[in-house]
């Protein structure tokens, strides 16, 4: 058995062991036992990358009709409950975060065409795949979409909040993926 896998996490599947967020923020996926009882391994965030707006079809028209974070919020991030060895800063104990998508996300001006001054969609920036070791996959991967909260003063320390801003009851799914490259270490 090669000690290679690729999982592709999408949350816009039929597939029965994707599980939407009440919020529709984030999926769980559940991850077969095989792969859980492989153990320790190298995970390399392949790519990942999010709908910014909820986009509905009229005729041949796309429209646009909902954002999933506030105007003017600077970054998307993906967090995952695969635990990592080593320390996080930013989240502590809390999760990791697989990667940050810069948006344009400004109100328009007067005179500027709607949507003209925002993301649709956005990918993770990165120049290189970032990676780290767990010691064993979680029995299902929970993937989030997060964004810092605005800080009303500078001693406020910003907190991440789920990227559900289009405030309905039940939300529509807004499309979002993380490609995850496992490479499970033989430790005999």
């Amino acid at each position: 058995m090669s000690n290679v896998k690729i999982l592709r996490l999408n949350n816009c599947s039929g597939n029965p062991k994707v599980i939407q967020d009440l919020d529709r923020s984030g999926f769980k996926f559940t991850v077969n036992q095989d792969l859980v009882n492989q153990g320790r391994c190298l995970v390399e965030v392949i790519s990942g990358w999010s709908n910014i707006t909820h986009q509905t079809l009229t005729g041949t028209e796309v429209s646009a009709t909902g954002r999933i974070v506030p105007n003017n919020i600077p970054n998307l991030i993906v967090r995952c409950n695969i635990l990592q060895e080593g320390e996080d800063s930013i989240t502590g104990a809390g999760g990791l975060i697989l990667g940050t998508m810069c948006l344009t996300n400004t109100t328009p001006a007067s005179g500027t065409i709607a949507g003209s001054t925002s993301t649709n969609c956005g990918a993770f920036c990165q120049n290189d795949s970032f990676s780290f070791i767990c010691d064993r996959l979680p029995s299902q991967i929970h993937l989030e979409r997060l964004y810092y909260s605005h800080t009303t003063n500078s001693t406020n320390i910003p907190q991440l909040l789920p990227a559900n801003n289009l405030s309905l009851f039940i939300p529509p799914i807004v499309p979002f993926e993380v490609v995850l490259k496992l490479t499970f270490i033989d430790e005999a």
